[in-house]
């Protein structure tokens, strides 16, 4: 009697162990270009998402949780910073934000200033290195100007609240230049997607940005192509582990 109840006992712990080689988890914590939130609407393939071809390239090593949240800020993101990557555990955390934090709306300030933004990333690094997770900050995207008519980034934000910073691009890459500071002063990776876009497309230039086919009408999303420029900076990185 004793013997088969051993047996059954040793049948169920060897069951119970079947779900420990479950794949780890990554969650990818960001904006509309980290949901791909114009997907739907540009009626894009979901299956060319950069988080997604991510996941399929890591073929069940990791799982991966897309934690983007369209419009949001740095600000916003630490709302629910515990819930959305903390409280997952995850093995990787990559952190791309920037894009609505620098949107200037009323009074001529930016939604969020760069030294908030700044303290907000020095907060996501701190905060999930203490818990075992390793962080991997991104820049975001080049800004498509255009003339304001129907179409780009000054259809629907006033150019001329840029004029004194050089216009939104180079407006925009100051706060990646916060993210770039921030990955040199924390020893983090980074993945510099703002430079390898302009790298791809030969320039950052509205004419080479638009030609090259990267980013959308509303001149500050990514297209399948340019969604396909941030998967490959990820994987030429290795900064996931697979082996």
């Amino acid at each position: 009697m004793k013997k088969s109840l051993v047996m059954v006992l040793v049948f169920l712990l060897l069951l119970s162990g079947c779900g420990e080689d479950d794949p780890r988890k990554v969650v990818a914590f960001g904006d509309s270009n980290t949901r791909g939130s114009n997907w739907q609407f540009r009626d894009y393939p979901k299956a060319e998402k950069w988080v997604n071809l991510l996941q399929t390239s890591l073929q069940g090593q990791y799982k991966i949780n897309n934690a983007g949240i369209g419009g949001e800020t740095t600000e916003d993101a630490r709302f629910r910073f515990r819930k959305d990557v903390l409280d997952k555990q995850p093995a990787y955390l990559f952190i791309m934000f920037g894009t609505n934090d620098a949107a200037i709306l009323a009074k001529g300030l930016p939604r969020v200033s760069k030294k908030r933004f700044k303290e907000n990333l020095y907060y996501f690094v701190k905060e999930s290195r203490r818990r075992g997770i390793e962080p991997i900050l991104m820049t975001c995207l080049p800004i498509v100007e255009g003339s304001g008519d129907n179409i780009f980034y000054y259809a629907r934000y006033r150019a001329a609240s840029f004029e004194k910073y050089g216009g939104a691009r180079k407006w925009h890459d100051s706060y990646n230049d916060v993210t770039r500071e921030t990955a040199r002063e924390l020893d983090v990776p980074l993945i510099d997607n703002w430079k390898n876009i302009v790298k791809k497309a030969g320039g950052a230039t509205d004419e080479k940005l638009i030609h090259s086919g990267f980013i959308d009408p509303s001149g500050n999303h990514l297209t399948p192509k340019g969604a396909r420029i941030i998967f490959e900076g990820i994987n030429e990185s290795k900064v996931i582990k697979t082996s």
